[in-house]
């Protein structure tokens, strides 16, 4: 069914909930006698494509619905789920061995996988550390260190650390993270990241200004 009705939804391109234009609806019911007839079981699968009316983005929803569960409400499932990410916008400048493992995170977290995000997540963490101050034993003491050599600044350790228990728990412990938890994680990596290219840019700013002349040399 053919319709230009507006609603409010999530897009993630443009990473907040939006306009929405229904550009196509398509509903399925139907229902099931159990019992010679004594009851039945009905059911209703809709879909509809949705066009963000920002961006264009077009994505595809699904909403069950069934008389047999109990608070007869609804399910609702996106294509592509609303748990995926953007790239930062300093992605491009990210070293390659990052931005392929954060392509692999950001494709688990398309496809909604958030296990398989989280343990990328660790990955990264791990290859950080290495990276930084070398083979240190325990994401602990690699956090230290990273703290001691300039790398993260210490009243971020509680954050980072809680971060990094969360990948174990994924990889241990059967830990799904929810959303909300999957996000924060993925803010305090790229947030990282995005810190390590300032201290770059910053060294490579300072190493092609020119030096300032003392005033006894100027004849000042």
């Amino acid at each position: 069914m053919m319709t230009d009705r507006i609603i409010k939804s999530h897009c993630n391109n443009c990473g907040q909930g939006t306009k929405h234009i229904v550009r196509f609806e398509h509903k399925i019911e139907n229902s099931e006698e159990i019992e010679s007839g004594r009851f039945s079981v009905e059911w209703c699968d809709t879909y509809t494509v949705l066009e963000c009316c920002g961006c264009e983005d077009v994505s595809l929803k699904r909403q069950q619905w069934c008389s047999e569960w109990m608070d007869e409400g609804t399910v609702d499932t996106y294509y592509p789920p609303r748990v995926s990410r953007r790239r930062p916008s300093f992605f491009d400048k990210i070293p390659e061995k990052y931005s392929e493992l954060l392509d692999e995170i950001y494709s688990a977290l398309h496809a909604n996988n958030k296990r398989l995000a989280m343990m990328g997540a660790r990955t990264i963490f791990d290859a950080f550390i290495l990276e930084k101050v070398g083979d240190v034993r325990g994401f602990k003491a690699g956090l230290m260190a990273l703290n001691k050599n300039g790398f993260i600044a210490e009243k971020s350790l509680p954050l980072i650390e809680a971060a990094i228990d969360a990948g174990h728990a994924a990889s241990h412990r059967s830990y799904r993270p929810s959303v909300k938890n999957m996000m924060l994680v993925m803010d305090v990596i790229e947030n990282i990241l995005q810190t390590d290219l300032l201290a770059k840019a910053e060294e490579e700013l300072r190493k092609s200004t020119p030096k300032r002349e003392s005033a006894k040399k100027s004849g000042k």
